[in-house]
């Protein structure tokens, strides 16, 4: 018994690790139409825009007690405000918060005429 035991032992771990390298991995937010259009820029650099308002965006930043990608969640957040910004006829959007606990706030700026 101890033996078959041993066995399984390393296809349950090559399973716990594939599906959190897949969890912690996947980006689950996708852009809507115009979004890739939308520029992040500092917030330090935004001049002659017409401010539209913020939105703080809210994603995932764990899965279980696996913690997600920094990246994957910074990405996210981005996506999340950019498509907000397409919402709002905004070109701009930049960040005026750090992430914390999975979330971030961005303010929206319409740059370009």
């Amino acid at each position: 018994m101890l033996r078959t035991r041993s066995k399984k032992l390393p296809v349950l771990c090559m399973t716990i690790l594939i599906t959190s390298t897949i969890v912690t991995g996947c980006t689950w937010v996708k852009k809507t139409p115009g979004a890739e259009r939308v520029r992040v820029v500092p917030l330090d650099r935004v001049t002659d825009c017409r401010n539209l308002g913020s939105v703080t965006a809210y994603t995932k930043d764990s899965v279980s007690v696996l913690n997600r990608s920094a990246e994957k969640v910074r990405q996210e957040l981005q996506t999340l405000a950019m498509n907000d910004a397409v919402e709002r006829q905004g070109d701009t959007i930049a960040a005026t918060s750090k992430i914390q606990d999975g979330q971030q706030t961005f303010a929206i700026f319409r740059c370009l005429p």
